[in-house]
């Protein structure tokens, strides 16, 4: 389309030159029949130098017009190069893209042919049942593992309550006794001022032996009321089976 107005605008410059031409040809003949007809020499003159200036102004507005059309033309050749190029940018980018997306299109086919040809996964879904026999398992041990947790707990705080209370006695003991018993003074000696571990164990062993035996009288107290309440129940049966006895006699 650019080309064809090119070619268009060149043809009519050449027109144009081509009339100015025939303009300034005809001028110069009618001027020289009428030279040797005309009586006023000047007056012709003036008319051809007017012809011939007009002649000159048409001749520079083409010339001017002539530049300008090239200038156009070459603007329009630059343009017309920077679309090519733009055009050929275009072109690789769609062959990029196109590339591009037969190698995905590719990559894609391959890998349905793979799981195509692979085996199908079975999707198994589990649904939490309360009844179920896990699950009332899984309640059961965390509730004996709670259990557990607390009779420990309340052990330790038991232990820690009789440490508690031994520790009490002794201070009560430490308070009520002189400052000078030789017992006092030989425990605070052995236990704090100079720690001896030997005499320590040697009153532990005391301890729990004592404390065995104070177990062993209870115990021992225990079952003499044991069997002496059984001892009177029998010795009332017997009575009453006497009794019996008599009044049957």
């Amino acid at each position: 389309m650019k080309e064809e107005l090119l070619e268009a605008i060149y043809g009519t410059v050449e027109r144009l030159e081509q009339k100015v031409d025939e303009l300034s040809v005809s001028t110069k003949n009618a001027g020289a029949e009428t030279v040797p007809a005309s009586n006023d020499i000047t007056k012709l003159d003036k008319s051809i130098n007017a012809m011939f200036i007009k002649e000159e102004e048409v001749r520079g507005k083409i010339s001017k017009l002539r530049d300008a059309i090239i200038v156009f033309a070459d603007l329009i050749k630059v343009e017309l190069g920077k679309n090519e190029q733009r055009s050929k940018f275009l072109v690789d980018a769609v062959k990029q893209m196109r590339q591009g997306n037969d190698v995905f299109s590719k990559t894609l086919q391959d890998k349905l042919e793979v799981m195509n040809k692979s085996p199908q996964k079975k999707v198994v879904t589990h649904r939490f049942e309360p009844t179920s026999k896990n699950v009332l398992l899984f309640i059961g041990g965390l509730a004996l593992s709670l259990v557990i947790s607390i009779w420990g707990n309340l052990t330790q705080w038991r232990d820690y309550q009789d440490w508690e209370e031994a520790d009490l006695k002794y201070r009560a003991l430490k308070m009520v006794l002189p400052s000078d018993d030789p017992n006092i003074r030989y425990i605070e000696k052995n236990f704090t001022v100079c720690r001896n571990e030997n005499i320590i164990d040697e009153v532990r062993n005391r301890v729990a032996f004592y404390e065995d035996s104070i177990l062993q009288h209870y115990k021992m107290v225990e079952i003499a009321a044991y069997k002496d309440s059984v001892a009177n129940r029998l010795w009332e049966e017997s009575k009453m089976i006497k009794r019996v006895i008599g009044c049957s006699k």
